[in-house]
């Protein structure tokens, strides 16, 4: 037989090597069908609630196992979520029926019992008997609503002897009272001083009307002119500065109440004029 030559023997030799085959398509079918494939949620809800398989036709049993470890694995999971660092915004918890909104109590008001802070004069006004009353005063003796019957009695409540508004309103008075007593007007002022503290401050400013020393506030009570009252924070019960016009009769003719001293004692005799 001839001699092959090494070139021809070669080219045989590689062309008798078998080529390496590309994957078929039929190989990555299954793969590309089981990702398209639908998951099957149906299947756990039929057999959580006790329905028939359409497939089997019979009763597959529920798990009761899972069922009852559901909500501790819930628990767990909010758990371990919450523990978590730098994931607070996934927190996932169990959330309960919302609590019912706290009712803060309404504070009650004070009883208008007589002698109480609002009996009766807080809802006293114009036309109504105006309270009468006995007090110490600086003309030595006691003094009554009642003897001024007849006259036109400008009865007025301040907080506390020779402080600067009291006085301010105690001198507008003084200096106007000649055209008070023209009116067939006369003034009276109580505060809850004693005595003593308004003979001083009587004679210190020349106060020619008396001043009555309603130390237990009494009648401050009864016209309602005695509040609770705040300063710099401080809670505490004294005067609201509050004047009333007692006509001839015994009745309220006028009330100016929380009175700014300032041109007060122009706007009483406003109303005298009439």
């Amino acid at each position: 037989m001839p001699k092959r030559s090494a070139a021809t023997s070669g080219k045989q030799q590689v062309r008798r090597q078998p080529a390496k085959k590309a994957p078929t398509k039929g190989r990555v079918a299954p793969k590309r069908a089981a990702k398209k494939a639908p998951p099957k949620a149906a299947a756990p809800a039929r057999a959580a609630s006790g329905m028939k398989s359409p497939a089997s036709g019979s009763k597959t049993a529920r798990p009761a196992a899972t069922a009852k470890a559901a909500p501790g694995q819930a628990a767990a999971k909010g758990k371990a979520a919450a523990k978590a660092p730098g994931q607070q915004g996934a927190l996932e918890f169990e959330v309960g029926p919302p609590h019912p909104p706290v009712e803060l109590p309404i504070p009650k008001r004070r009883g208008a019992k007589p002698g109480g802070p609002d009996w009766p004069g807080e809802n006293l006004t114009v036309g109504m008997p105006a309270p009468d009353f006995e007090l110490p005063s600086t003309l030595g003796r006691k003094v009554t609503l009642h003897e001024f019957r007849g006259k036109r009695v400008i009865l007025y409540f301040y907080p506390k002897d020779d402080t600067p508004g009291c006085t301010m309103e105690a001198c507008a008075f003084r200096d106007n009272l000649p055209r008070i007593q023209a009116k067939d007007g006369i003034v009276l002022g109580i505060s809850l001083d004693d005595e003593l503290s308004h003979q001083r401050f009587a004679q210190k400013y020349n106060l020619p009307f008396p001043l009555l020393a309603d130390v237990d506030a009494a009648v401050c009570r009864q016209y309602g002119v005695y509040k609770e009252k705040n300063m710099y924070g401080r809670s505490f019960w004294g005067i609201e500065r509050t004047t009333f016009v007692v006509d001839r009769e015994g009745k309220v003719e006028n009330v100016f109440r929380r009175v700014k001293v300032e041109g007060h004692a122009d706007e009483v005799l406003a109303t005298l004029a009439v």
